[in-house]
C-alpha cells in the first residue's frame, strides 16, 4: 500500500485560485490580471515582464505588504471535506504533502490548517526592507516543477516515486506528476488530458477513503 499522498491545492483542496484570490483581496482588477497572464502564456510578453506588470499592479493597490497578504491568505479556508478526508487518511497511516504551483504564503497557510506533513510551493513573493511587495517569482512550467518537487521529496524520504507515491490533482499541470508516479487520481476534474492518464478518476475527495 502506498503511504505517501501528494495533493495539489487550488481546485483540489480549496475552491478558487490563489493568484486571483490575492488580486481580488488587494482590490485589483481580475480582468487586468488575466489579460497579463494570457499575454505571457501566449508569448506576447515574457513571463518575467508579466511578473513585473503584476507586481506594479499590486503595489499600486497600497495594500501589498507582507502583513496584509499573510492575513488575507489566513482567511482562505480549505473545503470542509478536505480537512475531514485528510484527517481520516492520516489515521490510516498516510503521510500527506502539498505540492502546488500556488503562492508560498498561501500554501503554508493551507498546510497549517490541514495539519499536513509538509508542502512545496512553486511560486513566491519577495518583500523589501519595509515588508512591501517588491517582486513576484512564478515558474511557467508548473508541470515540470511539480515533478522536481516530487523528486526532492522522494529523495529526502528515500522512497521510490513510482512505487510509494499517489498524487491527487485536478488540472493539466498535474499530468506530469500523474505520469511519474503512475498513481494519479483526478478529483472533480473536467480536464480530459488529465483524466486520460489518471490511475483513478473520482468526483469527490471522500472517494479516496474507499480507494486508498
Amino acid at each position: 500500500m502506498k503511504k505517501i499522498l501528494c495533493f495539489d491545492v487550488d481546485g483540489t483542496l480549496v475552491d478558487g485560485v490563489s493568484w486571483l484570490l490575492l488580486t481580488k483581496g488587494l482590490g485589483c482588477s481580475q480582468q487586468e490580471h488575466l489579460e497579463i497572464f494570457n499575454k505571457a502564456k501566449n508569448s506576447e510578453i515574457s513571463f518575467i515582464e508579466g511578473e513585473r506588470m503584476l507586481t506594479r499592479m499590486y503595489q499600486k493597490s497600497g495594500n501589498a505588504t507582507k502583513t496584509y497578504i499573510t492575513s488575507l491568505f489566513s482567511k482562505t479556508k480549505p473545503r470542509p471535506v478536505s480537512k475531514k478526508v485528510i484527517s481520516l487518511l492520516k489515521k490510516k497511516g498516510y503521510k500527506i504533502y502539498l505540492i502546488s504551483g500556488a503562492i508560498d504564503i498561501y500554501v503554508e497557510a493551507i498546510a497549517k490548517m490541514l495539519n499536513v506533513d509538509g508542502f512545496f510551493a512553486n511560486s513566491s513573493l519577495e518583500f523589501d526592507e519595509n515588508q512591501v511587495l517588491s517582486k513576484i517569482h512564478y515558474r511557467d512550467n508548473q508541470g515540470e516543477v511539480k515533478v522536481e518537487q516530487l523528486k526532492k521529496l522522494t529523495d529526502k524520504l528515500r522512497i521510490d516515486v513510482s512505487r510509494d507515491v499517489v498524487f491527487i490533482g485536478d488540472s493539466e499541470n498535474d499530468i506530469e506528476a500523474f505520469r511519474i508516479t503512475g498513481k494519479g487520481i483526478s478529483v472533480h476534474s473536467n480536464n480530459k488530458k488529465l483524466k486520460s492518464v489518471a490511475w483513478e478518476n473520482i468526483d469527490s475527495l471522500e472517494e479516496l477513503l474507499t480507494i486508498l
